[in-house]
């Protein structure tokens, strides 16, 4: 046996903290033991993890104190997290399955809160793994890159993954631990039992396939070279072919169209971070085929997968009913001082002179002598890099992204802000980093031009009508902004929460009424300076009598009363069109009053 197991060298380069994945059997302890020799003088420090599964009783426990006990011996710190797999596993998933969930989700909390970054994970996987795992994926239909899935580097689901022993076997393993004195680790009585898939193949059939075939293993380990040098060269084609097909968030169907069909699962999988759905591709390839498809509009529904939407030819992942990613839009900032881009609202604030620098990500200052006129603002793009404000070099957006904990389904809706005339130069990514370009040195006079983002405020309110045909309207009460101004009663809509269960909730609170929702009447958006809001106005009814429970006033009146009432500048012009639209809407009250039942339709 050599010295080491691996060299230093496998260890991808810059990373400050190693963790090493510990279950005590002779995978994990060989890589442990192997990491602990390498460590000395290392420029990294190495940690150990063991997962507590709470599948096995009192021998998982047990594995746990061996995991202690080693590390107490090798100096190591270790940290073991219960996982409680059995009351986590959700419908539709085995316990192996959601154990390797939740794993994925300790990993992932574990590297974020870690001071000293990069960090990687290593795992002892080897070459049986490799072997088992190219059969259980054959047996699934997997293409190329599926059959090699067991990666010597692998960034996945935010974590960067490293398998120094993919060469070795179990048996060499083994005795690297017998020469180093480790006589005992630990085997889950699991793995002897052949009710799962891995342990049928592990412990039947490639014992019997080596008896019978003795190169077998040997011609396997040759061929997964040669299959991952394939994959490799497939894996850039499809590469190429995302970034000519990227584009605003979503993958333009002309291009689609001219990539090989091998090319497209790898296109929609750096498309999505995930496995695509089988049922997915063949609606998208038949999609591909009809002639019109680049004019066409309609939507592809997953089971468990979501809504993919395709209009004017580009093909888009609706997230759990989020909006599409915006337009790009062109922002002569002096002439237009606010926009909004999606639930961001950019702002040109002044131009100043010296002063205090701002901190934090939401206001920035640029020098006014150079800086372009006009901007564009568009979602990020694949491929997308930036010099970041007091780094030396360009680090990629996605990176800044997930260090901003900025996840991969809302990163086509930030805002990216680049110079109109040169579009390569991305000048700040609101609530995420600004670049380096135009900087301004506080310590000289200078001229500089402010600007700041913000979240859009969504709210609800609601147009109530009582038994009498008249309409609710509150005042704001003393201590908040717009004191003594009338409004529609409404609040903010919560994270997570409905427009239709906000607009009740607010009402309940606010007035102690129940309400019948009905459709929505309008959407307003309105700048207050302080505050960029968008109102979602809803028609509702109720029989109940308010009460003030947040020391506003609230009085009833008629449509033809409600334009002598003082109200907030987003309402009013809701006020002119309740209005214009009185006998609509009291047609509307008298329906969902006859019905009895909140029902929402296409506003009036």
């Amino acid at each position: 046996m050599p010295d080491s197991l691996f060299p230093s060298s496998r260890i991808p380069s810059g990373i400050r903290t190693v963790y090493a994945s510990f279950s005590g059997g002779a995978d994990s302890l060989a890589l442990l033991v192997c990491l602990s020799e390498l460590r000395e003088g290392a420029p990294w420090e190495l940690r150990a993890v063991h997962f507590e599964h709470g599948i096995r009783g009192a021998e998982s426990l047990a594995d746990a104190e061996f995991c202690r006990t080693v590390c107490d011996r090798l100096g190591i710190p270790l940290q073991v997290i219960p996982l409680n797999v059995p009351d986590k596993v959700q419908p539709g998933e085995g316990v192996e399955a959601a154990a390797r969930r939740l794993r994925q989700e300790a990993w992932k909390k574990i590297v974020s809160q870690t001071e000293k970054q990069p960090v990687a994970v290593a795992l002892g996987h080897n070459a049986d793994d490799r072997i088992e795992s190219f059969f259980l994926r054959l047996m699934r239909g997997s293409n190329l890159s599926g059959l090699h899935a067991l990666h010597a580097v692998r960034r996945f689901e935010d974590v960067l993954w490293f398998r120094p022993l993919l060469e070795f076997s179990r048996a060499e393993i083994e005795a690297y631990l017998a020469e180093r004195g480790f006589k005992t680790f630990r085997t889950d009585s699991t793995n002897l039992q052949n009710d799962y898939d891995r342990n049928k193949l592990r412990n039947v059939v490639l014992p019997t396939l080596y008896r019978e075939f003795p190169r077998a293993r040997a011609g396997i380990l040759t061929a997964l070279h040669a299959i991952a040098d394939d994959a490799a060269a497939l894996d850039d084609a499809a590469d190429e072919a995302f970034r000519r097909a990227f584009r605003h968030g979503g993958l333009d169907l002309n291009e689609l169209k001219r990539i090989p069909s091998a090319l497209l699962p790898r296109v929609l999988r750096l498309w999505l971070d995930d496995i695509p759905d089988r049922h997915f591709i063949e609606r998208l390839r038949d999609l591909l085929e009809t002639e019109n498809s680049h004019t066409s509009v309609g939507r592809i529904t997953v089971e468990g997968g979501g809504v993919f939407l395709w209009k004017k030819g580009l093909l888009r992942k609706l997230e759990n009913g989020s909006p599409e990613p915006e337009e790009p839009a062109l922002w002569d900032y002096r002439a237009v001082p606010v926009i909004r881009f999606g639930k961001t609202v950019l702002r040109f604030r002044s131009e100043v002179s010296g002063g205090e620098m701002p901190s934090g990500t939401d206001a920035v200052i640029f020098d006014a002598e150079t800086f372009p006129h006009e901007l564009i603002i568009v979602p990020r793009l694949y491929g997308d890099e930036m010099k970041p404000f007091g780094a030396e070099y360009s680090v990629s957006l996605k990176k800044l992204f997930t260090d901003a904990h900025v996840s991969a389904s809302e990163q086509p809706l930030y805002p990216v802000v680049r110079d109109a005339e040169n579009v390569e130069d991305i000048l700040w990514v609101p609530g995420v980093r600004r670049s380096a370009s135009y900087p301004v040195d506080p310590s000289k006079p200078f001229r500089g031009l402010l600007f700041s983002s913000e979240r859009l405020v969504d709210v609800t309110a609601a147009v109530i009508g009582g038994p009498d045909g008249r309409i609710l309207v509150c005042s704001r009460p003393a201590g908040k902004h717009m004191a003594g101004k009338w409004e529609f009663p409404g609040g903010k809509i919560e994270p997570g929460e409905t427009a239709e269960a906000c607009i009740r909730r607010e009402i309940r609170e606010e007035l102690g009424m129940e309400i019948a929702v009905g459709p929505v009447f309008t959407v307003m958006e309105h700048d207050y300076g302080v505050k960029y809001v968008r109102v979602t106005f809803f028609l509702a009814v109720s029989d109940d009598t308010p009460s003030a429970k947040d020391r506003q006033g609230f009085r009833w009146v008629t449509p033809e009363e409600i334009d002598s009432v003082d109200f907030l500048d987003a309402d009013r012009p809701v006020s002119a069109e309740i209005q214009k639209k009185s006998e609509k809407i009291s047609g509307i009250y008298n329906k969902m009053r006859r019905e009895s039942v909140n029902w929402v339709s296409k506003q009036p």
